[in-house]
């Protein structure tokens, strides 16, 4: 298939703190001589970028509720396929973090255009257990490819036994087209760390707390600074947990959205990022982190190991052992986190360069 532009359909944008990826992927493609048209809501800052057209068709979908929301957000979804059609896009490329009925209703309506369809799976979650349902399956029919970041996430889907169209692995890319690496962190007897981002029940923040209580209780020069809004969970909980622990002397809290131009001065005052996840498919704070030259400790699920080598590049602790984080904390010096810090400047730079994942974008579009 010879690919000359193609349209990227997301409407979450920096509402979600999608509008890094999206655009992301839209220079990597634009970089590789492919017109793109980027499609989302009115919640993003206008970015210019080579071959690229940004078209907010979904308008203040996400300050509206209900019935109201739907509405806009399937108004938004056509009025992008109008545009593509109009434009002559090759390619309808979606992101998508379910396969719900919405998404299915959603490729419903795209089947109604004689462009091929691809899907961005960021998360495998809808098809957790032994199968997927009639929706999901429903929804793989109408597409032409899927698109996942990484081998544990291509593995679980094929392990649901359901018949899948094309394939490919393609990594989540680096943030270093919008954020600067920051310089190192200062030596200093108190270490910083910091954990960052959309604040889920899997992403293990009990499982910090309780590694945090060990930690001070053998060595009191360390500091906890916790960045996020609670999603699906209750901010108080974590509130109560720090003060059955006794650690409000030790744990900055900051529940609550965070801008753009806030980002950075968290990351500066860190000397390492905590992610103390106890389930992931890919995780865009590991590369944002990276991006700004701060290193990681991770813990040992499948898809940080296939980025991240223990004393390497960043560091690694056993899922949901609270212990076994305290111990890799409480091991932590100056230098040993420069060291990684250095390698994983090298590494983001090198194999998640948004140019290279782009061509490799372009390679899929044209084998469908």
């Amino acid at each position: 298939m010879n690919v000359k532009k193609i349209s990227i359909i997301e409407p979450i944008g920096a509402y979600g703190g999608m509008d890094y990826y999206d655009y992301g992927l839209s220079y990597g493609l634009g970089q590789n001589k492919l017109a793109v048209l980027y499609f989302t809501c009115a919640n993003i800052q206008d970015r210019d970028f080579k071959n690229v057209i940004l078209f907010k068709s979904f308008g203040d979908v996400w300050s509206t509720k209900g019935f109201m929301r739907g509405f806009i957000f399937l108004k938004g979804y056509f009025t992008s396929f109008l545009i593509s059609k109009k434009q002559k896009s090759d390619i309808f490329h979606f992101h998508f973090f379910s396969l719900g009925i919405l998404n299915l209703i959603v490729l419903l309506m795209a089947s109604l255009f004689k462009q091929k369809k691809v899907v961005t799976l960021h998360d495998i979650d809808p098809f957790y257990g032994n199968s997927i349902g009639l929706i999901e399956k429903l929804s793989l029919r109408l597409v032409n490819g899927v698109i996942v970041h990484n081998q544990a996430s291509k593995e679980e889907l094929l392990s649901k036994g359901v018949k899948l169209p094309d394939l490919a692995i393609i990594p989540h890319g680096n943030y270093l087209p919008f954020v600067e690496i920051l310089p190192r962190p200062e030596r200093s007897k108190t270490i910083n760390i910091l954990f960052f981002g959309q604040i889920k029940e899997v992403k293990g923040l009990e499982v910090l707390l309780n590694a945090m209580k060990i930690v001070v209780e053998e060595n009191k020069n360390y500091r906890l600074t916790i960045v996020g809004r609670p999603w699906k969970t209750d901010g108080a909980m974590y509130e109560r947990m720090i003060l059955d622990l006794d650690l409000s002397d030790f744990v900055e809290r900051h529940f609550r959205f965070i801008k753009d131009e806030e980002v950075a001065s968290f990351y500066k005052n860190a000397h390492v990022v905590v992610l103390p996840y106890k389930k992931i498919y890919q995780s865009g704070v590991l590369l944002l982190t990276l991006s700004y030259g701060r290193t990681v400790i991770t813990s040992n699920l499948e898809p940080f190991r296939e980025i991240i080598t223990d004393n390497e590049n960043g560091f690694i602790f056993e899922s949901e052992n609270s212990k076994d984080l305290a111990s890799c904390i409480l091991k932590l010096n100056y230098n040993s986190i420069i060291e990684t810090t250095s390698n994983s400047k090298k590494l983001i730079e090198k194999n998640f360069n948004w140019i290279n994942i782009g061509h490799k974008t372009l390679n899929f579009y044209s084998s469908l």
